[in-house]
């Protein structure tokens, strides 16, 4: 059976299909401009583009470059907040953390892609109000994918689908917690399917493999830099699967050195600009996980002993 790479897009809460092309370099090195483009009111009479997604005039299309920054919500359609009566919102864009506060307060996993980013599992932290049109929009736009634009006064523009948020730069907000190291256990990677036959991610001593049908499936070096998994000398190993194309498009996302989102409780959200693919640290009663963990390291014992032959092995997650 034939999988393409929607078989690994996985459809992680709040998450919409669809964005631009991968960048050639990293969108979060290159700073937002002081101003908008001379052109910007030129730009904004373009069509929407194929998401439905449309800046409103004054805004010029952005790529992504907002974390560690904080933004107060001044408009919601272009409808100023003041005149709303409703309560004073904030969004804080961390690390690896989005964070947002109207009248609850909300937080999710977020990765950038090329002109936007997509939010990972939502979890509301406080669930004291009542109907708030501006937590429905915040809600709305943030998870769309949306459009970043900024104007020549330097406020930003986020445009989903139903709704768009004018936003004024404030203090960022706080750091975002510590997440555990990425060798400490082995990841399963969420794609659609039995669990016993997802992927699973396994990173040690600068160098990762993936298991997918047969041990160390892919694999090659890694290092962590400024929120990416460098990766080199990207190998496939030739073993009997029903999955080879998938298999090949999981490869070559990941020599694509993807950006890389983790969070407190071991999750990760791992995006090549276009693509966006989640998994968890396994825990200890991860059977599959286990199991893959034992096959890697059995594969890797046989491979420097001559002579060996695999065997049954069964050893605790790292």
């Amino acid at each position: 059976m034939v999988l393409n790479r929607a078989a690994f897009a996985v459809p992680v809460m709040l998450l919409a299909s669809g964005c631009d092309a991968a960048p050639e370099r990293d969108p979060a090195a290159e700073p937002l401009p002081l101003t908008a483009p001379a052109d910007a009111e030129e730009m904004s009479d373009t069509p929407p583009n194929p998401d439905g997604l449309q800046l409103a005039p004054g805004f010029a299309p952005l790529p992504f470059g907002l974390a560690g920054t904080g933004w107060l919500v001044t408009a919601v359609d272009g409808v100023p907040t003041a005149d709303l009566q409703d309560d004073v919102a904030t969004v804080h864009f961390g690390q690896s953390y989005l964070r947002w506060l109207g009248c609850d307060q909300m937080e999710a996993l977020y990765i950038p892609l090329t002109r936007s980013f997509a939010l990972g599992q939502v979890e509301r932290k406080t669930s004291t109000c009542g109907d708030s049109k501006v937590d429905a929009a915040l809600a709305s736009v943030l998870a769309d994918k949306p459009l970043i634009g900024r104007n020549r006064e330097g406020k930003i523009m986020l445009a989903g689908r139903d709704h768009n948020l004018t936003l004024s730069q404030i203090d960022s907000g706080p750091k975002d917690p510590k997440a555990p190291p990425l060798d400490a256990a082995p990841f399963e990677i969420m794609s659609p399917g039995a669990p016993d036959g997802r992927p699973v991610l396994s990173l040690h001593d600068g160098r990762f493999a993936i298991w997918m049908d047969c041990p160390a499936a892919i694999s090659g070096s890694l290092r962590l830099v400024e929120g990416r998994l460098r990766t080199g000398n990207v190998q496939v190993k030739e073993c009997e699967t029903f999955r080879s194309a998938a298999r090949q498009e999981l490869a070559d996302f990941f020599r694509a050195s993807p950006a890389v989102a983790r969070g407190r409780s071991g999750e990760l959200l791992m995006s090549d600009g276009e693509t966006v693919i989640a998994a968890r640290q396994c825990g200890p009663q991860s059977s599959a996980c286990r199991r893959t963990a034992a096959a890697i390291h059995a594969d890797e014992a046989v491979e420097n002993s001559p002579g060996g032959e695999q065997g049954s092995v069964d050893i605790p997650l790292r």
